[in-house]
């Protein structure tokens, strides 16, 4: 299978303090990459504004700054640049700690070799790639559900986005090149998910333009699981940054649920937590979920701004929001509708200035048969 890499060269930059570093980097790289250089790490920041690159190589031991440090601003203004570090002394717990949080693709020792090198900066290419892909598809999921939520789409929209899901050429060539990589294969398996989620809500937006019922079928699902696979799919969405949502699964039940439903689910109540704690410095979202003796509980909860009692009993109505011309009333109605269709129970407990917890309790099951749903009937 051939590379879907572009046939011009791609943009890379490399960052080191000594000019006679810079001249070797571009003379062995310049017939694959269009080399971009930098001799501080100021410089190499001021030119990432500038420029779209998908790819950093630096030294790590500069004069104004390490690496590292570098790497670490580069990751909160461009997380998909991806970064390679390069060193030749025995600094190996700053650099792993790095690797650990994230910060850097890989460490290469110094001297390196032409083959090897080159070999990482194609793999990190590949990751700069696909977590772009992994974005656009999280952005175009966001945009697919709000239109299955107003069911306003229109049969040619739904048929236009289908023709603009050509993602799997890219992730197949992942697979195949680079199986014996975890860190690409993980990016390449969410983008397969994203990939399988976006097609099923394009079909149901299709069905509301043909006016059919939206079916679902119901099967035995792991709701850690669900859990995992959207805080991973949340990773590549800017406007729900990673560090204010943290997650505290203390058991991994089984339900008779949908996994496209239940993400629905918890994507709408996400969003709705983000919007609550988004004027406040220290806002955190709390994803928990517990298991007793009577029930399965799932629970989002945030420390926002809360929700007035007097509105309280009106929040899952058909067409009330709080947003003004910002919500369209019918994201909480879906969510009940959801919940109550895979035989569960959502509950709000709400206190204005303190925050708001959307409690789902779930039962406990042995070995249920698969159920088919209808929405449209469901709860009704």
């Amino acid at each position: 299978m051939g590379s879907p890499r572009m046939s011009e060269l791609r943009d890379i930059l490399y960052v080191d303090d000594e000019n006679s570093n810079l001249v070797v980097f571009e003379a062995t790289f310049e017939d694959d990459f269009n080399v971009h250089t930098a001799h501080s790490a100021v410089e190499a920041l001021e030119l990432i504004d500038l420029l779209p690159i998908p790819v950093v190589i630096a030294d790590q031991r500069m004069p104004d700054m390490t690496g590292v440090e570098m790497f670490s601003l580069i990751r909160r203004k461009h997380p998909h640049i991806q970064r390679v570090i390069l060193s030749g002394y025995a600094e190996s717990e700053s650099i792993i700690d790095a690797i650990n949080q994230g910060q850097v693709f890989q460490f290469v020792r110094k001297p390196w070799q032409r083959p090897e090198l080159l070999s990482v900066i194609h793999r990190a290419m590949d990751a700069h790639d696909m977590a772009m892909e992994n974005t656009s598809l999280m952005q175009r999921l966001l945009v697919t559900e709000q239109c299955a939520l107003l069911g306003q789409a229109t049969a040619e929209i739904a048929h236009e986005m289908g023709n603009q899901l050509n993602l799997l050429p890219l992730v197949e060539f992942i697979e195949d090149e680079y199986s014996h990589d975890t860190q690409l294969m993980q990016l390449a398996k969410m983008a397969r998910d994203s990939h399988e989620r976006l097609f099923a809500l394009l079909n149901e937006i299709k069905g509301v333009v043909r006016q059919e019922g939206t079916e679902f079928s119901l099967q035995l699902v792991s709701l850690a699981d669900v859990v995992r696979e959207l805080l991973s799919f949340l990773r590549f969405n800017r406007d729900i940054p990673a560090s204010s949502i943290v997650a505290d699964l203390r058991c991994d039940p089984v339900i008779l649920g949908n996994k496209l439903k239940l993400h629905q689910v918890l994507l709408n109540l996400v969003k709705n937590a983000l919007d609550a704690i988004r004027d406040r410095p220290n806002g955190r979202i709390a994803i928990h979920l517990g298991c007793n003796s009577e029930c399965i509980q799932l629970s989002i909860a945030d420390n926002g701004i809360g929700i007035p009692p007097a509105i309280q009993s009106k929040i899952f109505d058909p067409y009330f929001t709080t947003k003004g011309k910002q919500g369209n009333g019918l994201g909480l109605d879906l969510v009940k509708r959801l919940v109550e269709a895979q035989h569960g129970r959502i509950q709000l407990h709400s206190e204005p200035g303190k925050g708001s917890e959307f409690t789902i309790n779930f039962p406990i099951i042995a070995s249920p048969p698969v159920q088919q749903i209808k929405l449209a009937e469901a709860g009704h």
